[in-house]
């Protein structure tokens, strides 16, 4: 038996240079949205490293402008494992040509997976390819498969134009709707002969099209068919509009939770992804993992620094930001949110700064107290919360990011529960101030309800023995005692927490009767605060002790 791969059989990729659509002026003028550069590594970078972990055997690049950049940059790299070959059109306006040209050059020969230019993603795409190949072996009209991400809640979000209105089947995913959502818009017509024809709709409106496309042999015929399709919108609403007719289907598949995928449409977007790249979210595809960055040091709070990279006295990277190679810090400069190239010199004079208060986006800042480890750990855990929220990101991943988080701050057991709980208690505040909601005792309360179910394992994973009893009460009092929309909800929180088995009676209690000769009126108006529940639960042990007997 010949265990060859057929040459029909090899996994094929389409990477449009161009996207024709992407917002990066003037930077699209110089170089093709491929070679955007993130971390100081282009985009193309970045794929290539993602199709050879995913098996892809071959790869066709297609640039229809700066033909000339693409040409050298190719020249200058080798790739084991993997076969680029790029085509070249000089007469490409659309993504819509490109694909008929494509057809025409008869290059594709059968499934192939689409990519568009400005795509970054982590993903494993022979996997989901897969599950393509499976779907089109079961409906022969499954023309393309498009791979989405879940962001959660998009309100105020920098992405938020992005987001994309979904109607589909919900036991098949096959798509019935597909539009951007645009903020003029306020309803949607919704047809009838969805809900009729299928058991079960499902509308989603929080998902983003990561401009990847697990693609059928038909589809570059269809565009080869069909001259008014020029964007992959055209595209998705002519089939849809048509299915009948064309006999073909669209799909959808979500991207797994722990996968990274974003297309860089604007700076908006660009600044997201450098951020999230920092942050280790779209791991392997990190600073010091990746093979084209070498010699990176990965430091607290997602910074990294080169080997050969040099700070002065009383400098400081404070986070989100990476120094290159033989770069140097002057004198008590501190650095955030920001990306240094290689042999950079970067001086602060001190005695010019300005006495005004700073914005929280400024990237260089003269000398201010440095926070101590256990307020930075608090800190990075609410960010890591706030995005895990936001992103309905699994909680066993979260975990693990405090976890490493815990180790490069070197805090103890106690000191992780008691930040943990007052980085959970406090989180409603920060969500409602990023997505610019009032922040009421209402809002407040409905929220941190929300969240207490939502990080229920994070919770349960930290408070497991008496001693992080002691340490979530001492926390809860001492959010309470600062934030006033807890206040009144205090009774309510204890209650939950007795509830849900994470405080046991005989801890609260032994907390309520403690006296502490230090202690201020504010103590003393929390536990005033949660005195019903007190007696409520005073009460249920004298019932239950009476029915003992």
């Amino acid at each position: 038996m010949n265990t060859k791969m057929c040459k029909k059989d090899v996994l094929q990729a389409v990477i449009l240079a161009d996207d024709f659509t992407t917002r990066l002026n003037p930077a699209q003028n110089i170089f093709p949205s491929i070679l955007m550069p993130v971390i100081n590594i282009p985009l193309l970078d970045y794929m290539i490293e993602t199709l050879i972990k995913s098996k892809i055997q071959e790869v066709f690049l297609y640039c229809s402008s700066h033909v000339d950049l693409l040409k050298k940059y190719m020249k200058e790299r080798v790739y084991k494992d993997i076969t680029i070959s790029l085509i070249i059109s000089d007469g490409c306006r659309s993504l819509g040509d490109a694909l008929r040209d494509i057809d025409t050059k008869g290059w594709i020969r059968g499934y192939f997976i689409l990519i568009r230019g400005n795509t970054f993603t982590n993903t494993d795409l022979k996997t989901l390819f897969n599950v393509h190949r499976v779907r089109a072996e079961k409906d022969k009209g499954a023309t393309m498969t498009m791979v989405l991400r879940n962001f959660g809640s998009m309100k105020d979000s920098y992405l938020n134009e992005e987001a994309s209105l979904i109607v589909s089947d919900k036991s098949s995913n096959k798509i019935l709707y597909y539009t951007k959502l645009k903020n003029s818009e306020k309803k949607v017509k919704l047809e009838l002969n969805w809900f009729l024809d299928h058991n079960e709709v499902e509308i989603n409106s929080c998902y983003l099209d990561t401009h990847i496309y697990l693609c059928s042999p038909s589809v570059l015929p269809l565009f080869a068919d069909n001259f008014d399709f020029q964007t992959m919108d055209d595209f998705i609403r002519g089939v849809l509009m048509n299915e009948e007719i064309l006999d073909s289907r669209i799909y959808w598949q979500q991207l797994n939770t722990e996968d990274y995928a974003l297309p860089i449409t604007s700076w908006k977007a660009h600044h997201v992804l450098t951020q999230d790249v920092l942050r280790r979210h779209s791991f392997p595809l990190a600073p010091d993992v990746l093979p084209l960055l070498k010699n990176f040091i990965c430091m607290p709070r997602s910074t990294y620094k080169h080997e050969t990279a040099t700070f002065a006295k009383g400098c400081l990277l404070e986070k989100d930001c990476i120094l290159g190679s033989n770069s140097s810090l002057g004198n008590n400069t501190k650095v955030a949110r920001s990306v240094i190239a290689d042999n950079c010199t970067i001086v602060i004079d001190c005695n010019d700064c300005s006495s005004e208060s700073s914005s929280n986006e400024e990237i260089l800042e003269c000398d201010s107290p440095i926070p101590d480890d256990t307020n930075m750990f608090l800190s990075e855990v609410i960010d890591s919360l706030l995005r895990g929220y936001q992103d309905k990101l699994n909680c066993e991943n979260l975990i693990l990011e405090i976890n490493s988080s815990r180790y490069a701050y070197n805090v103890t057991i106690r000191e992780v529960t008691y930040n943990v709980i007052k980085a959970i208690l406090s989180l409603p505040l920060h969500y409602l101030s990023e997505t610019k909601t009032a922040v009421t005792n209402q809002n407040y309360q409905k929220n941190l309800k929300i969240m207490i179910t939502y990080f229920n394992t994070i919770i349960q994973n930290y408070i497991k023995n008496d001693n992080a009893q002691e340490d979530c009460l001492r926390a809860i009092e001492d959010v309470v005692n600062t934030t006033d929309e807890l206040l009144p909800y205090a009774q309510h929180l204890l209650h939950q927490f007795y509830d849900r088995d994470i405080l046991s009676e005989e801890k609260i209690l032994e907390w309520y009767e403690s006296t502490d000769e230090n202690a201020d009126a504010l103590h003393t108006k929390v536990k005033n605060a949660v005195q019903p529940f007190i007696k409520w639960l005073r009460e249920a042990e004298e019932d239950s002790s009476g029915s003992d007997d």
